[in-house]
C-alpha cells in the first residue's frame, strides 16, 4: 500500500468469484468475512519500526478507525526522518498530532503488517535526518538499580590438621536513571581469616550524543590514548563514549594450570578480577579492566601453593582499536590503588586525536601535575587492509626529583597470508621516566630508587598464529621484560591443536622465568587427547611433564543440558608417588550461576565454590540475573507465564514465576534481538510476536512486553442429528454470524479458540442453519495443543436460535477450567 492511501478512508477490497466458491464445497459467505484487507485495529500500538530495510527497534504507533498510520512526532523522529510542519487537520493536537508526512514526500510506501505487529516505510533520500546520532533513533531513559556479584571460596584440610580457606566477593553496585550510568565497584579478601575490603572507583557517566562523546566523574581511570592509566579522583570527558563497545578492551590472558588454581589479575595495583581455573590450559577474556594503557599482572596460585606469575604488557592486548577523533579532557587528584600512598598530586590532563588521510589517527597529549609535567605522541595507521600499525612516544620531568625520561612503544599486526596472523609489540623507557601513578608509590628515597631500578627497560611481545588444514593450528607467544636491576623475565607460551575423525589432540608448553615456583624450573608440557562420546559426552585423557615431575591424568564431562554440567578425574603421578581424584559440578539454575568442586589427594581435601550474577530492582519489582548487567540492559516480560526461555544477547534466560527476565547487556545503538522461544511455553498459550527488536542507547533501562494469548483449542467431530457426519465447505459462524471456521472432511472442525460462553452454528445449504452441542471427552492431556470433542448439530428455527443464543452451549460443569498447559 502507497502512503498516499493513507490518508483516504477508502479501503481496498479483495473480490471473490462466489460461484466458484460454491463450486469447490465453501460457503459463499465466507468472502463477507476476508474481503477486507488486515489492518491495525484503532489508537496507539506498539510496533516493530523498519525503515528502507533497515530494523529500528519498537515505538508506538497510532492508527486511525480505519487503520491508516499517523505521522507523529515521535514515530518519525524514531524513523530518523524529517518532520513536516504541516498538520493533518483534525488529527490530533501537540504531540499527538499527525503530520502530513505524505504530502510533503509524496514518493515514500508504507506497509502495514498487523499479523508482525510491524509497520515498514519506504522513504526517499531527501526525507532522511543528517546522519548523526539522533536522541529519537534510540531507547533512552529509564530507571533501576542493579548489584553485581561474583563470590568464590576455597577450603583446603590437610591430614595432619592444618588447612587454609580463601574467601572473595566481588561486588558492583549501580542504578541506571536519565540515561546516567552510575556504578560502585568493590572487592573483599580474606586469607585465613586476614580480611582485606578494597574499593576500586565509584563514578556516574552519561553520554553527550550531540558531541558524540561521553561525561564522567567520580573515581575514574584516565583513558588518554597516549599515556598509560591514572587512577583519580575528578571528572573526564572523551570522544569515543558513543561508538566504543563494552567489554574488555581486547584483553586475553593464556596460562596452563598445573593443577586446580586460582587466578588473580591485578591493573595499577588493584585486583580486578580473581576466579577459579581447573587442571589444564585456560583463556580468561571479557575482563573489567581499569583502563586499556596499564599492564596486566597475573598470578596463577595452585591448590599446594605454588604460584606463577607473569605479566600481560598493554601493547599486546588484542583488538585494539585506533583512538576516536576528538578531544580528551580529565582534572582531579591522583588516587592510589592501595592506603598510604602519601599526599597524592592534582593533575591535570588533555590530548587530542585527529584522522589524516585513510585509516590512520595522529593523537597528541600533555599532562600537568605538582612537581610533574609529560608530554605524549602517538600514531595509529593502516597502511595496508592486512597491516596495523601503533606508534607511542612520552617524555617526562619529575621536578621532585630533578628526573627526566622517555618511554616508547610500537605495535604491529599483521595478516601474512589467509592462514597466518603475525603481532608484535615492543616497549621501552629510561630509568628517569615517571608516570603520575610512580611519583608517591613509596615513602624513603631509598626505597624509591629500589623500586625505579626494578621497573622494567624493555618489554618485548612477538606472538604467531598459524592454520593448516593438514597440520592443525599453532599459535605461539612469548613475553620478556628487562628491569634495570639486571633482572630478566620471559614467558613463553605455545599450543598446537588438531581434530580428527574421532578425537581432538593438543599440545601446550608454557614456561615462565624468573617467577617463584615450587617445582625445579617454569617449564610446564602437556599433551591432551579428548574424545566426543556423543550426545555432549566428552572423555579425555592428559600428559603432564614440569621440571622432573610426569603425571597422567584421565577425565569425563557430561553437559546433562543447557543448565548442567559435571566433570570427574583422576590424576596419577608416573615418577612420583602424589595422585588426586577430583570432582566439580556447575550449574546455571536459571536466575544465578554457581558451581562446587572437591579434590582429595595423599595429604590433603580441597573443596571450591563460586556463586555469580545479577540483581536487578525496577518498578516492577526484583528480578534475577544469570550473568552479570552492563551498563545498556533490560527487563524482559511474557504476561505471567513463569519459565519462558527467552534468547537475548547476553545469553538464553528464563522468566522467573512473575513472568519477568533480566536481558543483562544489550549493545548500545545497535540493534538487538529478543526473541521467545516458543517451545518453551505452555501448549495452550500463544504469542502474538515472538521476536523483538531494540535499538538502545547508552544507560538506558528497557523494559519489553511480549503479549500472549491463553487459547482454547478443539478438535471437534461433527456430525447431524441422524449421525451423518457434517458436509464439507459449509461454515462455522457465530451467533452474530461471524465467520470462525469451514468444516473439513469428515466433519472434522479445528476451532483455534473458543470459550465456555461461545454459542456456535453451521450454515447448511437452503438457508437452514443448526446448532452445535458438545459432547467432551473424558481425560483430555492438558499438555496436548488441543482438546477433543464431538457434537450434534441439531436444526432450529430463527427464533429458537435467539433463544438458545442466550443460553451457553458449553458449561463450565462439561468442559472444566480453562487448561493452563
Amino acid at each position: 500500500m502507497h502512503a498516499q492511501d493513507q490518508g483516504s478512508t477508502d479501503r481496498s477490497f479483495a473480490q471473490f468469484d462466489t460461484s466458484i466458491l460454491s463450486s469447490r464445497g465453501i460457503d459463499p459467505r465466507v468472502s463477507d468475512y476476508l474481503r477486507a484487507t488486515p489492518r491495525f485495529h484503532e489508537g496507539a500500538q506498539v510496533v516493530s519500526l523498519r525503515v528502507n530495510g533497515n530494523p529500528l527497534g519498537l515505538t508506538e504507533a497510532r492508527f486511525d478507525r480505519e487503520g491508516a498510520l499517523c505521522f507523529t512526532r515521535s514515530l518519525l523522529e524514531k524513523a530518523g526522518v524529517q518532520v513536516p510542519a504541516a498538520i493533518i487537520d483534525g488529527a490530533g493536537v501537540g504531540d499527538q498530532a499527525c503530520h502530513d508526512f505524505l504530502a510533503r514526500f509524496p514518493n515514500t510506501v508504507v506497509s502495514l503488517l498487523p499479523g508482525r505487529e510491524e509497520v515498514a516505510l519506504v522513504v526517499p533520500s531527501e526525507a532522511l535526518r543528517e546522519p548523526g546520532f539522533a536522541e529519537g533513533a534510540f531507547s533512552q531513559g529509564g530507571l533501576a538499580g542493579l548489584l553485581n556479584y561474583d563470590v568464590l571460596g576455597l577450603d583446603s584440610q590437610s591430614s595432619s590438621g592444618g588447612g587454609n580457606r580463601y574467601l572473595s566477593a566481588a561486588t558492583e553496585a549501580g542504578v541506571n536513571l536519565g540515561d546516567w550510568i552510575v556504578r560502585s565497584r568493590q572487592l573483599y579478601t580474606s586469607i585465613n581469616g586476614v580480611q582485606r575490603s578494597e574499593h576500586l572507583y565509584a563514578y556516574a557517566q552519561r553520554d553527550v550524543l550531540a558531541l558524540q562523546s561521553t561525561f564522567q566523574a567520580g573515581q575514574l581511570s584516565s583513558n588518554s590514548p597516549v599515556f598509560g592509566g591514572v587512577q583519580f579522583s575528578g571528572f573526564q570527558f572523551f570522544p569515543d563514549g558513543v561508538k566504543r563497545g563494552e567489554g574488555s578492551g581486547g584483553a586475553v590472558v593464556e596460562g596452563l594450570a598445573l593443577s586446580q588454581s586460582r587466578v588473580e589479575v591485578r591493573q595499577s595495583g588493584a585486583l580486578i578480577y580473581t576466579t577459579l581455573v581447573p587442571e589444564g590450559p585456560f583463556t580468561l577474556s571479557h575482563l573489567p579492566l581499569l583502563n586499556g594503557t596499564s599492564d596486566l599482572d597475573v598470578s596463577v596460585i595452585e591448590e599446594n601453593g605454588a604460584e606463577q606469575r607473569f605479566v600481560v604488557p598493554a601493547a599486546s592486548f588484542r583488538g585494539m582499536t585506533p583512538a576516536q577523533s576528538g578531544y580528551y579532557l580529565s582534572l582531579g587528584q591522583a588516587r592510589g590503588a592501595g592506603k598510604g600512598e602519601g599526599e597524592q598530586p592534582l593533575l591535570a590532563m588533555g590530548s587530542a586525536t585527529w584522522g589524516i588521510g585513510r585509516g590512520a589517527a595522529l593523537s597528541s597529549g600533555l599532562v600537568g601535575a605538582q612537581n610533574y609535567q609529560a608530554v605524549g605522541l602517538g600514531l595509529d595507521t593502516r597502511p595496508m587492509d592486512n597491516l596495523a600499525l601503533g606508534a607511542r612516544g612520552n617524555v617526562s620531568h619529575d621536578k621532585a626529583s630533578g628526573r627526566s625520561g622517555a618511554r616508547s612503544s610500537l605495535s604491529l599486526g599483521t595478516s601474512l597470508a589467509d592462514s597466518l596472523d603475525l603481532s608484535l609489540s615492543v616497549t621501552r623507557q629510561t630509568l628517569g621516566y615517571r608516570e603520575v601513578s610512580q611519583l608517591h608509590s613509596v615513602g624513603k628515597e631509598d626505597d624509591r630508587q629500589d623500586f625505579y631500578a626494578s621497573r622494567f627497560k624493555d618489554q618485548y611481545t612477538p606472538g604467531l598464529n598459524w592454520f593448516d588444514p593438514a597440520l592443525g593450528g599453532f599459535s605461539l607467544g612469548y613475553t620478556q621484560s628487562s628491569q634495570f636491576d639486571n633482572q630478566t623475565y620471559a614467558r613463553l607460551y605455545g599450543s598446537w591443536n588438531k581434530s580428527f575423525k574421532h578425537a581432538n589432540v593438543s599440545a601446550y608448553v608454557d614456561s615462565a622465568m624468573g617467577t617463584s615456583s615450587a617445582y625445579d624450573d617454569g617449564v610446564s608440557v602437556r599433551l591432551q587427547v579428548s574424545v566426543p562420546l556423543g550426545r555432549d559426552r566428552r572423555a579425555r585423557s592428559s600428559l603432564t611433564h614440569q621440571g622432573s615431575r610426569s603425571t597422567l591424568g584421565a577425565a569425563y564431562s557430561e553437559r546433562i543440558s543447557d543448565s548442567l554440567n559435571y566433570e570427574v578425574g583422576h590424576e596419577q603421578g608416573l615418577n612420583h608417588p602424589n595422585s588426586q581424584t577430583r570432582g566439580s559440578l556447575n550449574a546455571l539454575p536459571r536466575y544465578t550461576q554457581v558451581g562446587l568442586g572437591a579434590s582429595q589427594d595423599r595429604f590433603s581435601t580441597h573443596y571450591n565454590g563460586y556463586l555469580r550474577g545479577g540483581v536487578v530492582a525496577h518498578g516492577q519489582g526484583v528480578t534475577f540475573s544469570p550473568y552479570r548487567i552492563q551498563e545498556t540492559f533490560g527487563v524482559v516480560s511474557v504476561e505471567g507465564v513463569p519459565g519462558a526461555r527467552i534468547n537475548t544477547p547476553q545469553g538464553p534466560v528464563w522468566t522467573d514465576s512473575q513472568g519477568r527476565a533480566v536481558i543483562a547487556s544489550l549493545p548500545a545503538y545497535n540493534n538487538s534481538r529478543v526473541e521467545v522461544d516458543t517451545r518453551s511455553l505452555p501448549r495452550r498459550v500463544d504469542i502474538q510476536n515472538g521476536t523483538k527488536v531494540l535499538s538502545a542507547g547508552r544507560g538506558s533501562f528497557n523494559a519489553v512486553d511480549f503479549s500472549v494469548l491463553n487459547v482454547r483449542r478443539l478438535l471437534v467431530q461433527a456430525r447431524d442429528e441422524s449421525g451423518a457426519a457434517l458436509p464439507q465447505g459449509v461454515s462455522v459462524l457465530t451467533t452474530n454470524d461471524d465467520f470462525l471456521t469451514s468444516v473439513a472432511g469428515e466433519g472434522l472442525i479445528f476451532l483455534s479458540d473458543i470459550n465456555e460462553q461461545q454459542a456456535l452454528k453451521v450454515a447448511l445449504s437452503g438457508s437452514r442453519t443448526c446448532q452445535l452441542q458438545f459432547e467432551f471427552m473424558e481425560n483430555n492431556d492438558e499438555d496436548l495443543p488441543y482438546e477433543t470433542a464431538s457434537a450434534v448439530c441439531r436444526d432450529f428455527s430463527a427464533s429458537e436460535a435467539m433463544a438458545s443464543s442466550e443460553e451457553p452451549v458449553l458449561p463450565g460443569s462439561a468442559v472444566g477450567e480453562p487448561s493452563e498447559g
